[in-house]
């Protein structure tokens, strides 16, 4: 995206607060369950207002992720480091009440690195987080939770993947989501799905002909059918904001939406049909409040996590940032 252009095109108030100093930054926030009668179950309208976490200088947060391990429930993020630009990933502990441990380094690169996807598959413990600056996607394996990670394998993909998340999971396969950006324009973006699966056994070479090479790479990333047949081009909307989750009955897939100039804007909710999903409700920055932020200051909702008791969402907001950490 051309910068002028972008700025050309961004609200006049917004451009001015900038030109005077003022950032982009992101923050991350909790609530309750919304519960009461009438309260919409999704943050597209009214209910109690959000939490920030505490964040740390020279550092904003974002790409919240709720994991439970042990009893206890986790939430592993992106730490973006503003004096290097790089984001590393960092975990804390969330109680029910919103509280929450100091954050730890749980995985850091010489790239950067994001949208940590954490799950459990066949009695161990593994994260797939962003790395499309690496043009990689990456399977890493815990040694010791939540902040040792050794990296299994590196897949080499052909373009800029990211925000996996997993839509389906079995003992063999991992069927994974991508969002591939556009290389000249990474506000646009299209679906991309892989299945991530054990290597199978080579067979048995013909009678007179070499054995094929042995290969010590546990696990092999295919290409797998288009997902969503109406996401198959470059569009606005087909970024992952968070993991799939069930609301009553239906599936629930959360999507970043942009705009031809700006990132992240807003969330769409969207109900899984078969092979299709029916928009249900959006939850756009004038309609979410953030304790300590102004509503007028908040420019995008980006990322949305939730289980029983507890719903994490990212803010893009405006503000003055000591870079220096």
């Amino acid at each position: 995206m051309n910068q002028l252009y972008r700025a050309l095109h961004m609200p006049p108030g917004r451009l001015l607060r900038k030109l005077t100093g003022e950032k982009e930054i992101y923050t991350i926030a909790v609530r309750p369950v919304p519960t009461a009668e009438g309260a919409e179950p999704l943050p597209a309208l009214g209910a109690a207002p959000y939490t920030q976490l505490p964040g740390r200088e020279g550092f904003w947060f974002a790409d919240p992720l709720l994991f439970r391990h042990g009893g206890a429930r986790y939430l592993f993020a992106e730490a973006m480091d503003l004096a290097t630009g790089k984001g590393r990933i960092e975990v804390c502990q969330l109680f029910d009440d919103g509280t929450a441990t100091e954050w730890q380094t749980a995985l850091e690169e010489e790239f950067h690195l994001s949208f940590p996807t954490v799950f459990d598959w066949n009695g161990e413990t593994w994260m797939i987080p962003e790395s499309g600056s690496d043009h990689s996607l990456r399977l890493y394996r815990c040694r010791e939770f939540p902040t040792q990670w050794e990296l299994v394998q590196r897949f080499a993909v052909d373009a800029e993947l990211c925000d996996a998340i997993l839509v389906d999971r079995k003992a063999d396969a991992l069927t994974l989501l991508c969002s591939e950006t556009k290389p000249d324009n990474q506000l646009y973006v299209r679906w991309r799905r892989f299945t991530l699966c054990k290597t199978r056994p080579q067979p048995e070479p013909l009678p007179g002909t070499e054995p094929p090479e042995p290969t010590d790479e546990p696990f092999e990333l295919l290409p797998d059918e288009v997902f969503h047949l109406q996401h198959r081009e470059f569009d606005l909307v087909s970024r992952n904001a968070g993991p799939l989750f069930v609301l009553g009955e239906q599936v629930i897939h959360p999507t970043q939406v942009s705009t031809t100039v700006d990132y992240g804007v807003y969330l769409q909710f969207s109900a899984r049909r078969g092979n299709s999903e029916v928009p249900l409700c959006a939850a756009l920055p004038q309609s979410v409040r953030i304790q300590g932020l102004d509503t007028k200051d908040i420019i995008g909702i980006h990322t949305y996590c939730r289980d029983d008791h507890l719903e994490v969402i990212d803010a893009r907001y405006l503000t003055k940032v000591n870079t220096n950490s």
